[in-house]
């Protein structure tokens, strides 16, 4: 029997690109027709409002889920996409994280609901919100693997620090062996900028899980994004969508 596999994306600052990152690689590996499920599991809900689904309407999302309100499979979206799914949030998520969060059974508890429908789907994508509350640890503790976006734009190795401790934390309470699939820099220009930014952050011994890929500084993401649809609906053949379809590959290439 196989089982998807499970990816949050994570990035603990705002402007790293974690939804964007999300957005784009469940996208993409549903162009290479791969059964995808996006879960949007932050309540700013950029995911699901950048995934263009909002135009469609929809009666559940995530809190109906989380509060018993709906099961998990009445709550799904179907998307422009022929493989790609959706599992939308709203700001309402955050009432529901307030009354789950303090127990800590309850951060296991989106890991549970995805054993109803992890044999529907190839990949789960789940796209985590920038900070260290309830719905991160959920979102982490769902997943086997993490994909840790980031921008040389921003100060790095505290956050990175304090992310490896709370894989620690997740490894020890809920016996989950949450492993680093790979680290994705976002708006780039060259790897040396990569390069540099390691060595001024004092990361380099991180090199070997930066992903070969980088995604390029590209209006057309900022173009895609106000227009609320994944950049290779708005403009395939830009550079940054060249890199998402690489990245989505060569994560294909990580799970073979």
């Amino acid at each position: 029997m196989v089982m998807s596999k499970v990816l949050t994306i994570s990035g603990q600052k705002g402007g790293s690109g974690k939804s964007v990152t999300a957005v784009n690689l469940a996208a993409c590996l549903s162009l290479y027709e791969k059964k995808t499920l996006l879960i949007d599991c932050d309540p700013q809900g950029s995911t699901t409002e950048w995934s263009g689904i909002k135009a469609m309407g929809y009666p559940f999302n995530l809190s109906s889920v989380l509060s018993g309100k709906a099961t998990i499979i009445q709550a799904i979206v179907k998307t422009d996409f022929h493989y790609l799914d959706m599992l939308p949030a709203g700001f309402d998520l955050f009432e529901v994280a307030l009354k789950l969060a303090g127990t800590v059974s309850n951060e296991k508890i989106l890991r549970l609901l995805l054993e109803d429908i992890e044999q529907e789907y190839d990949y789960i994508i789940i796209d985590a919100p920038s900070s260290y509350g309830f719905l991160s640890v959920a979102a982490l503790t769902a997943a086997d693997w993490l994909v840790i976006a980031m921008s040389t734009r921003h100060n790095a190795v505290e956050d990175f620090h304090c992310l490896l401790k709370l894989i620690k934390y997740i490894r020890h309470t809920h016996k989950n062996f949450l492993k680093i699939a790979s680290i994705l820099f976002n708006r780039c220009k060259t790897d040396a900028e990569i390069d540099q930014f390691l060595a001024d952050q004092n990361l380099s011994e991180i090199k070997d899980l930066i992903c070969p890929t980088f995604i390029p500084e590209d209006e057309a993401v900022k173009n895609a994004i106000d227009k609320k649809i994944p950049l290779v609906l708005y403009d395939i053949k830009s550079p940054a969508s060249s890199a998402y379809l690489r990245f989505a590959k060569e994560m294909v290439l990580v799970f073979k």
